[in-house]
């Protein structure tokens, strides 16, 4: 059926090394996305003139819902940033704002 409560969707840019896969990334979505992370999908791989050799920028959609209530900002925020925090730690990621 169709989903009772409105999801909130947030895009994510992240600077990386060439060598590190999407999988990767998506391996931290997973684990820190938790139940509200309903859906994720890759739009944006660049490489090129704007960033240092060896990088690359990759961009994601993330789509956040919660089954049972109106999610919040602040709950949104909560999750994305852990999820950001990890790529940052993890993978060595920098956040690219737009």
């Amino acid at each position: 059926g169709i989903p009772k409560y409105p999801s909130v969707t947030r895009d994510i840019a992240v600077v990386l090394d060439e060598s590190i896969l999407v999988q990767e990334i998506e391996k931290i979505f997973e684990s820190k996305g938790g139940p509200i992370l309903e859906s994720f999908s890759l739009f944006d791989v660049y490489q090129g003139a704007q960033l240092p050799e060896g990088k690359k920028s990759v961009a994601y959609n993330l789509v956040y819902r919660h089954k049972d209530k109106t999610l919040t900002d602040k709950e949104v925020g909560k999750v994305h940033e852990k999820i950001v925090r990890t790529i940052e730690h993890v993978l060595g990621g920098v956040l690219r704002t737009t």
